[in-house]
Formats: structure tokens, C-alpha cells, sequence
């Protein structure tokens, strides 16, 4: 039932990487640099988003280990977001008190590197791995200013450091995932990546999806998981 879903993930996935790598030669060709590499993990520390057919190719791929740490994570997540308000408190409450990726190696690497969701995938640095840790709340005016000024227009999803081009893409990607999962079913499901994983792992929520909408969203309701900041439900 699922299949053709998760087929049509990784081959997109698989088309991606090909047009990131395409983009970042003519960028570096020209005279720009990337900061991405193994083993530099601050924005591993963001909220990661994708989509349920994402999660559902990325929770059969783990390891026993992995499940335990994605399962800690989780509960992490439930116990703190109950008293966010807001979307902004969420996502420093995530990078704060959550922290690392449940996928992130003993070496700081990826252990989900192969089945990644596309938003990780989009996310290329134009900036040193510092300016991916850095709250710029505490910033001075003076220095996010400087910062700002020192920019690409052209090239970043400004007034960040990260390359537009490929988190539009990455974005499109979803949006056709969701589409696709929302033509099969009546409706699609995303949210928090490690959140969506665990519903998977622990509920198996793809065979409670197929039963309808009204019986998806009953669930997550009745066991406290329909959190607006985790998962979003969204009818076709």
C-alpha cells in the first residue's frame, strides 16, 4: 500500500542529490564556498520536518539502537512542548532543551545519511559551521548587521546563510510527496522528522492512515501525540 510512496521518495531523493551536486559545482566553479561536511552537526540541532512517506522510509531503515534513541528523543519532545505557545519559543525550545538529531553518530555523522528527508538535503552553508549554532538573539545590533551585510542576495534564503535555490527545491519536493500521499489517501501528515519516525516505530501509524482521516486524527488525539508543533494534518 505504501510502496509506491516510499519508491517515488527515494527516487526523487536520488534526482536531488544530483541537482545539488550539479548546483554546487557551477557555485564553486564561480568562486563560492560551502562549510558542509562530515562531522559538523550545529544544525543538527534545528527543528527537521518532512513528510510521513519520509518517515515511513526512514523508520524501516533504523537499527534497534537508533529506535531507543529516537524513542528518548521523543519523550523529550512531549514533556517540553506542552507549554509552548508559540512557533518562535518552539524552535528555540528544540535547538535549548531537546538538542542534538536521535540519527547523529558517536562521530557527529548521519546515521540516516542515505534515506535523509529532502529538507536536510536542501540545506547547504555559505557560512563556517559556527553560524549554524549560533542563537542570533544574542547577537548585538552591531553584529547582526555586519552579518547581514556580509550576505549573498543572490545565493542565500537571506537573512539567512543558507542557499535558497536548493531549500526551494527541497520545499517543491514535499509539497509533491504530500500531494502524492493526500492523492492516495484524502490527506497528508507532516511534521517533526524524529517525531513522525517514532509514530511509526511505536504505533504504526501507516496502517492506522489508511482507515481515513477522521480515525488518524482520533488517534493521535486519544494517546496526546496531535501536537500543532509536531504533526500536521492536512486534508486533500
Amino acid at each position: 500500500m505504501w510502496r509506491h510512496l516510499t519508491d517515488a521518495v527515494r527516487e526523487q531523493q536520488a534526482l536531488f542529490d544530483s541537482e545539488v551536486a550539479s548546483w554546487i559545482d557551477r557555485y564553486t566553479r564561480q568562486g563560492g564556498k560551502l562549510f558542509c561536511g562530515k562531522g559538523c552537526s550545529n544544525c543538527c540541532t534545528l527543528a527537521v520536518n518532512c513528510t510521513f512517506p519520509e518517515a515511513l522510509r526512514i523508520s524501516a531503515s533504523l537499527s534497534a539502537l537508533q529506535s531507543a534513541k529516537v524513542r528518548e528523543h521523543t519523550d523529550r519532545l512531549l514533556t517540553n512542548v506542552r507549554e509552548i505557545a508559540d512557533l518562535k519559543s518552539y524552535l528555540r525550545m528544540h535547538r535549548q532543551r531537546i538538542g542534538y538529531c536521535p540519527f547523529l553518530d558517536d562521530d557527529c555523522s548521519c546515521g540516516i545519511y542515505q534515506e535523509r528527508p529532502f529538507s536536510c538535503r536542501a540545506l547547504l552553508s555559505t557560512r563556517e559551521s559556527r553560524w549554524c549554532g549560533l542563537d542570533f538573539a544574542e547577537l548585538s545590533s552591531e553584529e547582526k548587521r555586519a552579518f547581514v551585510e556580509s550576505l549573498d542576495r543572490n545565493v542565500t534564503s537571506f537573512p539567512l546563510h543558507y542557499v535558497a535555490a536548493t531549500q526551494d527545491r527541497g520545499r517543491a519536493l514535499e509539497t509533491e510527496t504530500a500531494e502524492n500521499m493526500a492523492s492516495r489517501f484524502g490527506f497528508s501528515l507532516y511534521g517533526n522528522l524524529p517525531f513522525l519516525v517514532h509514530l511509526e516505530r511505536e504505533h504504526h501509524l501507516s496502517r492506522i492512515i489508511p482507515q481515513g482521516i477522521g480515525t488518524t486524527t482520533s488517534f493521535l488525539d486519544q494517546n496526546g501525540l496531535l501536537n500543532p508543533f509536531l504533526v500536521t494534518v492536512d486534508r486533500k
